[in-house]
C-alpha cells in the first residue's frame, strides 16, 4: 500500500497542495476549512462553496489519488467512522480531558487552537508566503482589520527587522491610500481578515492583483472572501468565548516570521544587527539619577554604589 493510500484525505491535501491549480487549491483550502464535514455533500454543493465548477470538485480528488469524488467520500466516511468507534481512540480522547475548572478550560481551547492550526495550514502554502516575502524585490504591504489589525502590526515590526521595504498600512483604502497607489509590481501585500469579514479587504485584494501584486492572505478557519483571489492562504484557528482568540494567530505569524529568517540567512542577521544598532541603542532604561537625556547609566558603577 502506497504512502497515499494509507494517509487521510487532509494528509494528502497537504502533501499535494503546492502541485494543485489555482481552482483546486480552493477547494482544498475549503475542504480543509470545515474537515470532513465539506467534503460529505455533493461535489456540486462543495464546488458552490468555494466559487468554481464541479468538475474541479472531481479533478482535485483525482489529483489526491482517488478514482473520483465518490471514492473520496467513501475515504471521509471511513475517517469519521473510525475516529466515532475507535475503542483506542475514544479511551485516549477520554484521558486527555483536561481538569473542569474554568482556567484550564480556556488554556486549553487555546492549546487546541493550535494544534488545529497546525492541521490547517499546508506546509507548501508557508513555504510559498515565506518565499514570497523574503525574495520580495519590492515592498511587503501589510494591513489587517478592526481588531487583526494588532497583530497586523506586530508581524509587519518583526519582519522590518529582517528584511527592508516593510510598510504597515493602517487605512490602505483612505487616509494611507498613497502607500497602496505607490506599490509597484512584485511587491507583496499581507492582508489579515477574520470573521465579520471587512468588504473593504477583498476589494483591496483585487485592486492590487490588478498591477500584479501578491497578495498573502491570513484568515481563519472559515475563509474570508479574499481567499479567492489571494497567491496564498494561511488559516488559523481563533474560535473562543466571549471573543475570538489571538493565540493561535500570533503563533502563526511567529511561525511565517522564523521561516523568513531562515530564508533570508545571513542577510537577515545583518538587517537585525543594523536594526538594533540603530532602535535599541537609542532606548534607555530608566535611571532615577540620569538627569539629562544624553547621560547613559553604567551598570558597573551601580554595582559599585550597592556594594
Amino acid at each position: 500500500m502506497s504512502t497515499d493510500e494509507s494517509s487521510t484525505v487532509s494528509a494528502r491535501i497537504h502533501t499535494h497542495m503546492d502541485t494543485l491549480s489555482e481552482a483546486e487549491r480552493r477547494v482544498a483550502r475549503g475542504l480543509l476549512a470545515d474537515y470532513p464535514a465539506s467534503g460529505l455533500g455533493t461535489s456540486h454543493s462543495l464546488a458552490a462553496s468555494v466559487g468554481v465548477s464541479a468538475p474541479t470538485v472531481v479533478r482535485l480528488a483525482t489529483r489526491l489519488g482517488f478514482d473520483g469524488f465518490s471514492d473520496m467520500q467513501q475515504h471521509l466516511r471511513a475517517e469519521v467512522s473510525t475516529s466515532a468507534s475507535s475503542p483506542v481512540l475514544r479511551t485516549m480522547a477520554q484521558g486527555s480531558r483536561p481538569p473542569s475548572t474554568p482556567f484550564s478550560a480556556s488554556m486549553h481551547r487555546r492549546m487546541e487552537a493550535i494544534s488545529t492550526t497546525l492541521q490547517l495550514v499546508p506546509c507548501s502554502e508557508l513555504a510559498s508566503a515565506t518565499t514570497l516575502i523574503a525574495d520580495c524585490p519590492r515592498q511587503v504591504l501589510v494591513t489587517g482589520g478592526f481588531f487583526s489589525s494588532s497583530v497586523a502590526r506586530i508581524l509587519a515590526l518583526q519582519l522590518s527587522q529582517i528584511r527592508r521595504d516593510v510598510v504597515f498600512v493602517e487605512d490602505p483604502l483612505r487616509h494611507d491610500a498613497g502607500q497602496i497607489l505607490d506599490a509597484r509590481k512584485r511587491s507583496v501585500l499581507i492582508i489579515f481578515d477574520l470573521r465579520r469579514y471587512e468588504p473593504e479587504a477583498l476589494e483591496l485584494a483585487k485592486q492590487v492583483k490588478a498591477v500584479g501584486i501578491d497578495v498573502v492572505l491570513i484568515t481563519d478557519r472559515w475563509m474570508s472572501p479574499v481567499a479567492s483571489v489571494a497567491d496564498v492562504v494561511l488559516p488559523a484557528d481563533v474560535e473562543a468565548v466571549p471573543f475570538d482568540t489571538f493565540v493561535a494567530l500570533l503563533a502563526l505569524v511567529e511561525a511565517i516570521v522564523e521561516s523568513v529568517m531562515a530564508c533570508t540567512g545571513p542577510k537577515g542577521l545583518r538587517r537585525m544587527a543594523q536594526w538594533e544598532a540603530q532602535a535599541v541603542g537609542h532606548t534607555r532604561p530608566w535611571d532615577g539619577h540620569a538627569t539629562s537625556a544624553d547621560t547613559v547609566p553604567d551598570p558597573t558603577t551601580r554595582e559599585q554604589r550597592q556594594t
